[in-house]
């Protein structure tokens, strides 16, 4: 006969009860786990579910046994859950009892709950990422994905399972391993441009496809004009593309304001791009780069003997943007002569050369842009009224990079690859400490400023990622300054919500009304200061 004593040595939990539900036998372990004995009646124990059911009882009644078999019970005498399994007995043909395996899982269960949180943070973290995330397995099969990517993709079903090369009408062979703009077609929004990459997991089985949307800001096809694209992701910049949209194809004047770096030339030629003129030439002049006395003969040109050197007839920017679209870049620094002038052309379409007589016709569409207040140079009397009116039939104001500051890092991107491209370089990215950095500068300079800390990054770079100590010593120096600025603001609220409270005896109430805040806001500002 077996020595049952053996039993004892098994990590599974062992009970043998007969059929008149006495405990026969317990090995070590089920002794461990539920702190019973042989000799006891189950009962009234009813340690696992199906004691509810007893099997015991099920066979007297049907002469057959309940199908059970769970991995997680959770027993009735404590938290613990267990697996569970039962085998009846039978010697000679007679029931005799009935045999219980029991093995703890209370660890199993937990490691299953961290998982399951895990992959609802996963999800979270997918979900909140402005990019659409496709996951698929090695045959391009869907097996994961955010809500963006189903929004842009297919809306009206689960995607999981699906061929993604048949919902983008793509190869995923043609997918870019690194960052790049292409077309692509959903169900749900047909063919749609996007910026993505396609990157294989490291585990090899499998491949992240990343994308999200670009504005249709492409502004030439040429290669030369690379670096002519606006790229945002901001709702203020969304609009301002919005509105430029929606003027484009027609004739009316474009006045663009905005501060020195904004990109408004770009946004000047994205217009014309947008516009039926697109085919014909899109002429620019910067009015302050060229000296008054050359201003009015590189605008309208001249006639052979206009001046001296004029050796020979020459049509000017204006004459030269005949059917297409003319921007007068720094407007605001026309002199006031030649104001008139371009009032004219504006409302006559017409104008003469420099030392000729003869008035020529011309169809032009107008794009100026000035970083100077406008309607501050006409109260100075520096700006003529009438033309300010008719420049200004549209006004887009563009903004400046520091109210745009989520598209920080899409420019930052942009810039490394042209820059990484140009200098032979192989940049990966920016460190977190650098990225902190940029982001909290405020630019000046703007876009232009941006472009200029990248490319010189990118050339002082030693490693593949762009590094604190490749920027310039003035965003250092000034987070540094918004630190102490930060400190010293709260340190001086400290001071007046303590002088306040001197003042009114110690009257909370009438302390948040002299300060203007609520009694909640004022609690919480005496805990932060350490005044309570």
């Amino acid at each position: 006969m077996m020595d049952l004593d053996l039993l004892d040595n098994l990590s599974t939990g062992v009970i043998f009860v007969d059929k008149n539900k006495e405990i026969k036998y317990v090995n070590k372990t089920a002794k461990d786990i539920l702190n019973i004995k042989e000799g006891q009646s189950c009962k009234n124990l009813k340690m696992f579910d199906i004691c509810k059911k007893c099997p015991i009882d099920y066979y007297n009644k049907h002469s057959t046994f309940p199908e059970f078999d769970d991995f997680n019970i959770t027993l009735s005498c404590c938290s613990k859950k267990v697996c569970y399994s039962f085998k009846p007995v039978f010697e000679n043909g007679e029931f005799t009892g009935i045999i219980e395996e029991i093995r703890d899982s209370t660890k199993v269960n937990q490691y299953i709950e961290i998982i399951k949180k895990e992959k609802e943070f996963s999800h979270l973290i997918l979900d909140s990422v402005i990019d659409a995330i496709v996951v698929v397995d090695n045959q391009g099969k869907i097996i994961n994905y955010n809500q963006n990517a189903k929004n842009l993709l297919c809306r009206e079903v689960d995607i999981k399972g699906m061929d993604l090369s048949l919902l983008i009408k793509k190869d995923l062979k043609e997918l870019p391993s690194l960052r790049e703009d292409i077309v692509i077609e959903t169900p749900a929004y047909g063919k749609i441009k996007v910026s993505a990459v396609f990157t294989r997991l490291k585990s090899g089985e499998g491949s992240i496809f990343s994308f999200y949307v670009v504005p249709d800001c492409m502004l030439s096809q040429e290669p030369a004009s690379n670096k002519s694209r606006l790229i945002t992701k901001s709702s203020i910049m969304t609009y301002v593309l919005d509105i430029a949209k929606t003027v484009a194809d027609t004739s009316v004047n474009v006045l663009l304001e905005g501060e020195s770096g904004t990109g408004k030339n770009v946004l000047a030629k994205y217009i014309h791009n947008q516009s039926s003129r697109r085919d014909k030439p899109f002429i620019k002049i910067n009015c302050a780069a060229i000296p008054d006395n050359l201003l009015e003969s590189e605008l309208f040109g001249y006639v052979k003997g206009a001046f001296t050197g004029a050796v020979k007839d020459k049509p000017g920017k204006v004459e030269l943007a005949d059917g297409g679209t003319l921007f007068l870049d720094e407007i605001g620094e026309l002199p006031t002569y030649l104001q008139s002038k371009l009032l004219h052309l504006i409302q006559d379409k017409e104008f003469e050369r420099l030392g000729d007589t003869k008035t020529r016709k011309v169809d032009v569409r107008i794009i100026a842009a000035t970083n100077k207040d406008l309607s501050q140079l006409v109260k100075e009397g520096k700006f003529r009224e009438d033309l300010y009116y008719r420049l200004k039939v549209i006004s887009i104001k563009v903004p400046a990079l520091r109210e745009r500051k989520e598209d920080i890092p899409f420019l930052i991107n942009y810039f490394i690859d042209l820059y990484s491209k140009q200098y032979n370089k192989h940049i990966k990215g920016v460190s977190p400490e650098a990225v902190r950095l940029l982001l909290d500068y405020d630019y000046p300079g703007n876009i232009r400023e941006l472009e200029n800390i990248i490319e010189r990054a990118v050339i002082l770079a030693k490693g593949k990622f762009i590094e604190a100590s490749d920027l310039p010593d003035e965003i250092v120096y000034n987070t540094k300054i918004l630190a102490q600025n930060n400190l010293d603001e709260e340190i001086d609220e400290k001071q007046k919500i303590l002088r306040v409270l001197e003042s009114v005896n110690w009257n909370k109430s009438k302390a948040a009304k002299i300060l203007n805040i609520d009694r909640v806001t004022l609690w919480r500002k005496l805990k932060k200061y350490g005044l309570v």
